[in-house]
């Protein structure tokens, strides 16, 4: 779950990939709702709890095995190759098949300019560059942080988790009434 947003920033292609990330959020609120419109049906029910869990049983193996078939993302394995980890020509060549992969019919002329924009963005990291703590209130990095912490704070002040934690007892009431 906190993984994938970083998985999709690295193999999406830029015109969708802040729609994939919202759509992954979206998902998962759904499921959320989904699974309390589930829960609230199997209140009544002794052990109720038991069929919830074993009817989301199937689909979170079908999910863990699926993991198995994902391509590595091209961005990590073409940096592993950069710090030294890897043959940069032979994990390259990985990287394209990947992106390949990901991309499905993608022309291989815009699969290996994506792969060189990929190496020269990382050839910055590979840059003996000193960061500061002072670097992420300047610029972009604080634009970013307002916003995050922002969002964390208007989620809080909201009483989002409150209603979260307390969303079963909700709609066992709203059902009743």
């Amino acid at each position: 779950m906190h993984a994938a947003p970083m998985y999709i920033a690295e193999t999406a292609p830029s015109q969708i990939r802040g729609m994939l990330i919202s759509l992954k959020e979206f998902f998962i609120v759904l499921g959320m709702l989904l699974g309390y419109i589930a829960g609230n049906l199997y209140v009544e029910v002794v052990s109720g709890w038991r069929y919830m869990y074993a009817s989301s049983t199937p689909l979170c193996l079908i999910m863990g095995v699926g993991m198995c078939w994902l391509p590595s993302s091209p961005r990590w394995l073409l940096l592993c190759a950069i710090q030294g980890k890897g043959n940069l020509p032979e994990t390259k060549e990985n990287a394209t098949r990947c992106l390949c992969r990901l991309r499905g019919q993608a022309s291989p002329d815009l699969v290996s300019e994506q792969i060189d924009l990929i190496l020269e963005e990382l050839s910055y990291i590979d840059q003996e560059k000193q960061a500061s703590f002072g670097e992420i209130f300047q610029g972009k990095c604080l634009k970013a942080m307002i916003i995050g912490c922002g969002l964390v704070f208007f989620q809080q002040v909201t009483g989002q988790p409150s209603v979260l934690y307390y969303a079963a007892t909700i709609f066992q009431v709203v059902t009743y009434c």
